[in-house]
């Protein structure tokens, strides 16, 4: 017998009841059931598995271990409610209408809840779902912040099942007392993007305090699992929403803004260990539980699945590149973003506009103390960026030599072909998936089009 998209022998010793075996008979296999884990403003590589020796996170380290960690996933957008959306849709925010922040899930857009249902799986979620309290009734149960105890007490025991659960963590605000003992200020890594002063070590502090109380609800989840006898067959994955809540990172299509981790864990099925550097999207996510549940792809998905990659076994064809899109976020700043293995393009549809953070972040000590260090003219160079009146409209970074992105390459003679690649690439991908912004360039064949600027 094999599991649906993974050719791989499984067990027959099977968690579901025989009344309810006939529905899922057609794969020759009970189809897992599945845990999607997600954190609140998280970046890469800010967990212990991802080099961080400053942070305290067991329970997802040893998830690593006994499963796989991608090094380059990224989210669809920086924002929280905009790339939620596209985890349940698989398409871009502006493909649904959901790219401004705090916008609900328009009631005609199905969500990969639905083909799992029908498929006869029980759904439920938890915490924060941000698309809406009409979306929340999608799933057969939501829970909201009561104990995850009250999903396993209520499931179904003869039928496969699919949790959410939106942690809040580590968004802010902050406060002493997350996790004891906290965090040291003098211990943490501080990004080359943010001055090195003790306000930022204190907020740091706190961030990688929220992050470890969060991780101890991760290992409640899986304890819960193994206490009612499901662990086997269930494929659990974690991710962050989009990136850390600090200045140019978060609401920014910086890596710092749009790299999250991922974590993908199938005893059995995913072999231990596993490390993956292959572009992942969070688009993908949705198209890949669905075939772990032996559901073709919906034709809407813009993802791919990347289950066979997460096992290490069958055929599976790397992304080129992956894409996202800031709009509306406290304030306007519409943005697209593409993005290789070596180069990142960020076009500004709004470069008049400076560097304007989201209200939380303006609110942070570490804000607070980008402004002090400005006034007393301690930035570097490459920190007073933030300060400046107004942005290029097209910024071109070479990842490899440039992982921070400082140095713009937009107008360097020796970067022209890379320039028109990562511009046919992102106005390609802005194309097929109904932005309204004005993409740069036609596609082949269509007259009329020109590179950027285009006429805003």
């Amino acid at each position: 017998m094999v599991v649906a998209g993974l050719d791989l022998p499984v067990t027959r010793r099977s968690l579901l009841g025989s009344a309810a075996a006939p529905a899922f008979a057609q794969g020759g296999s009970p189809p897992p059931n599945i845990v999607f884990l997600i954190s609140d403003d998280h970046s890469w590589p800010d967990l212990g598995c991802f080099g961080n020796s400053a942070i305290r996170t067991p329970n997802l380290d040893r998830m690593a271990r006994e499963g796989a960690r991608f090094e380059r996933c990224f989210v669809t957008s920086p924002q929280c409610s905009p790339n939620r959306s596209s985890i349940f849709t698989g398409c871009a925010p502006h493909t649904t209408s959901t790219s401004r922040l705090h916008t609900p899930m328009p009631p005609w857009e199905r969500s990969f809840l639905e083909p799992l249902k029908e498929r006869g799986y029980f759904t439920g979620g938890f915490r924060k779902v941000h698309q809406g309290p009409e979306f929340d009734k999608r799933f057969d149960h939501y829970g909201g912040n009561a104990k995850f105890e009250t999903f396993f007490d209520k499931r179904p025991k003869d039928r496969p099942f699919f949790l959410h659960v939106g942690f809040i963590d580590p968004h802010r605000p902050y406060a002493d007392g997350a996790v004891d003992p906290p965090h040291d200020p003098a211990k943490m890594k501080v990004r080359p993007f943010l001055p090195d002063t003790a306000k930022v070590r204190k907020d740091l502090a706190h961030y990688h305090d929220e992050i470890s109380r969060m991780d101890s609800e991760c290992g409640r989840v899986f304890e819960l699992l193994r206490q009612h006898g499901v662990a086997d067959n269930t494929l659990v994955m974690f991710t962050g929403d989009n990136g850390m809540p600090f200045p140019r990172a978060k609401g920014t299509c910086y890596d710092p803004g749009i790299h999250v981790p991922l974590l993908a864990w199938w005893p059995g099925r995913i072999a231990p260990g596993g490390v993956r550097r292959e572009l992942i999207g969070h688009v993908d996510l949705p198209v890949t539980w669905l075939d772990a549940a032996g559901i073709a792809k919906p034709p809407k998905m813009q993802g791919r699945s990347f289950l066979n990659l997460a096992a290490g076994r069958g055929s599976y064809t790397p992304r080129e590149a992956v894409f996202a899109e800031r709009n509306w976020h406290d304030n306007f700043d519409p943005i697209r973003a593409a993005r290789t293995d070596r180069y990142k393009l960020i076009f500004n549809a709004a470069p008049h506009f400076p560097y304007r953070p989201a209200w939380d972040l303006e609110g942070s000590i570490s804000w607070d103390s980008i402004l002090e260090e400005s006034r007393r003219g301690r930035l570097n160079a490459n920190q007073r960026q933030m300060m400046a009146p107004s942005r290029p409209m097209l910024e071109l970074y070479d990842l490899d030599a440039d992982p921070d992105e400082f140095h713009n390459l937009a107008t360097s003679p020796a970067h022209r072909d890379a320039m028109d690649d990562m511009q046919r690439r992102l106005s390609q991908w802005m194309h097929e998936t109904y932005d309204f912004l004005p993409p740069g360039k036609t596609r082949p064949g269509e007259p009329g089009g020109r590179d950027w600027p285009v006429s805003l």
